[in-house]
């Protein structure tokens, strides 16, 4: 951050010196910098990029893959209810002592289906994601699609028998 030359460039030199003064350890430091950079960009924005950049991540399927799936258990649990699916039916086995780091190969072309999903919802602005309210788990965000699409899918891990 403090190394970042656009930065400083891009916000004028009050917001640049709160944004830099901000204890990114602090619980409301990501509140903080929301209020000061909303007057610059869309947080939702930020947000979906984010997403997409970690679903094409998994698609590519290098071979920290399981970092990727993980990150979308901890979507899941910002607030990000649309990932319910990728998030507690292969990201949470991730999380988990036990989990299925040797079974990704085996769940992958699943995985791959439910990441085309959410990749869907968000081209086709099903699902819009507007921000964050500051608040945990305040992920602010329109469900457009269908009771149909909302339903879990039938994600199921099971543990090898040894």
């Amino acid at each position: 951050m403090y190394t970042e030359t656009t930065l400083e460039q891009t916000l004028d030199s009050d917001d640049y010196l709160e944004i830099i003064s901000i204890n990114y350890k602090t619980p409301s430091s990501l509140y903080e910098a929301q209020k000061v950079l909303s007057k610059y960009f869309s947080m939702g924005k930020y947000y979906e990029w984010s997403i997409r950049n970690i679903l094409h991540k998994i698609i590519a399927k290098p071979h920290d893959v399981d970092k990727y799936i993980e990150q979308c258990y901890d979507l899941y649990c910002e607030g990000f209810g649309f990932m319910d699916n990728l998030g507690l039916g292969y990201g949470l086995g991730l999380t988990c002592p036990d989990g299925f780091n040797d079974k990704v190969d085996e769940f992958y072309p699943h995985i791959a289906e439910e990441v085309e999903r959410v990749i869907l919802w968000l081209d086709t602005r099903k699902i819009v994601i507007t921000g964050h309210s500051g608040e945990y788990q305040g992920i602010e965000y329109d469900d457009n699609r269908s009771h149909k699409e909302k339903e879990p899918t039938s994600y199921k891990i099971q543990k090898s028998k040894k």
